[in-house]
């Protein structure tokens, strides 16, 4: 049924964010985040089977199939693309967390945000996406039976991946930015303290 005069409310697909566990490690591991949705984000779809009649044909859907495909972004030395290189290569399963950070509930330390959680193998791990970026590559999982809906509190996943994924597009004051270790660039303005 429409309901009139209600305002569209759109959740921003670049706040799900996908976390990743490989299930050889240790059960102590916190899920790390691994990148964004995809521009192609993925797949639900079933097998269909067709029973020809004299009449017309019957349609069933048959088994169903999964992918996600994950903006996977690296950093020098995060140790994330040897991790998914790994599981792609000696076929580890992976437990991929899709955290949708537009609906995060309750406070800090004990908030939580809906999941969907699947088991997966990688079928495609490209080198790299395009030039003169980020190293970044669309990772494509493939769901080894079907996804599933849950709640994940922030405990679960890496330290301050909530205030991460909540402020992906704020605002940053001008002395949260920056190399803590860079010395004074000519030119810019001195915070008094290099004299």
């Amino acid at each position: 049924m429409t309901v009139k005069n209600k305002t569209v409310k759109m959740d921003a697909a670049n706040k799900y964010i996908y976390f990743m566990k490989l299930d050889d490690e240790p059960k102590a591991n916190k899920a790390r985040m691994i990148g964004l949705q995809g521009q192609t984000s993925g797949t639900n779809t079933r097998q269909l089977q067709t029973l020809q009649t004299k009449m017309f044909d019957v349609k069933m859907a048959g088994s169903a199939n999964q992918q996600r495909t994950v903006l996977a972004y690296f950093q020098t030395g995060d140790g994330l693309w040897d991790a998914l290189k790994h599981a792609w290569k000696d076929q580890i399963t992976i437990h991929l967390y899709r955290v949708d950070f537009n609906q995060v509930s309750g406070t800090k330390p004990s908030r939580q945000a809906p999941v969907e959680y699947a088991q997966c193998i990688i079928s495609t791990l490209p080198n790299t996406e395009t030039l003169n970026s980020v190293f970044q590559s669309s990772v494509v999982f493939e769901v080894q039976g079907i996804a599933q809906d849950g709640v994940i509190t922030e405990d679960q996943l890496e330290d301050d991946a909530f205030d991460l994924g909540n402020a992906l597009y704020g605002m940053l004051n001008p002395t949260e930015v920056g190399d803590g270790t860079a010395t004074q660039v000519p030119g810019s303005v001195s915070t008094g303290k290099d004299k």
